[in-house]
């Protein structure tokens, strides 16, 4: 990174590069850490604002503070850094908390305080391409002073190209595990859900997920125990 200053009307321009290496590790994590908290192209946390992230940087140890300042310095990200940027996060959205994994806090926060989707931490899949656009964020800016950089692609680094340009991946995790997106549900929608009906071949009751909806008015199929299937009525909708 490069600091520009006035002098007379003429730009001046001082590479961090020759100044950083006297000051202290806490000036190194600064491309990092802006890179991460929300700079012009890497977005932020929702309702977290820089001061908000300085104050739970603040309160890590050196081990997050050195991750911090690793952003940027090579093309490879080390997954030591990862976790204890991680860590950060969970500061972030829990002050003072001991927990370090973002799954466990999200849990912790669903359970015992009912919060909302957006109020939850990012979920690792999220933070992993996060974390990953702020780290190529800080390779372009360590090497802003060479004429013809050459960079390593964006994409590999939380972004994909759409419509000739580049756009955020938010996670290329699954939005479920497969035992829940693999749930039976009926497809349902003029037979009541009384014959081949995938629920009720399982033996199972209709629910908000079925194209009937477990709607009672429309679905016989919602609160009574199934003990066995007629085939001989009305063709349904067997789709799963």
């Amino acid at each position: 990174m490069q600091i520009i200053s006035l002098y007379h009307n003429h730009r001046h321009f001082t590479s961090c590069k020759f100044s950083a290496p006297s000051l202290s590790l806490h000036v190194y994590r600064l491309p990092g850490f802006h890179a991460f908290s929300g700079a012009d192209v890497t977005g932020r946390f929702a309702g977290k604002r820089k001061l908000t992230c300085w104050q739970a940087l603040s309160r890590c140890s050196m081990e997050v503070i050195s991750a911090f300042a690793a952003l940027g310095t090579s093309e490879e990200l080390g997954i030591d850094t990862e976790r204890a940027i991680e860590t950060s996060v969970c500061q972030l959205c829990e002050p003072g908390t001991s927990v370090v994994d973002v799954g466990d806090l999200r849990w912790k926060l669903f359970t015992k305080k009912q919060l909302e989707a957006q109020k939850l931490p990012p979920t690792r899949g999220a933070l992993h391409e996060a974390i990953s656009r702020a780290h190529h964020q800080a390779v372009v800016w360590y090497q802003d002073d060479i004429p013809h950089p050459q960079l390593p692609p964006a994409t590999n680094y939380g972004w994909k190209e759409d419509g000739g340009g580049l756009v955020p991946v938010p996670t290329r995790d699954p939005p479920a595990p497969t035992t829940v997106t693999h749930l039976i549900k009926c497809g349902c929608n003029k037979s009541s859900c009384r014959s081949h009906c995938s629920c009720r071949s399982q033996r199972l009751n209709c629910s908000e997920m079925c194209m009937c909806g477990a709607d009672e008015e429309i679905c016989c199929n919602v609160s009574q125990t199934l003990m066995g299937i007629d085939d001989d009525e009305d063709e349904g909708d067997p789709s799963i």
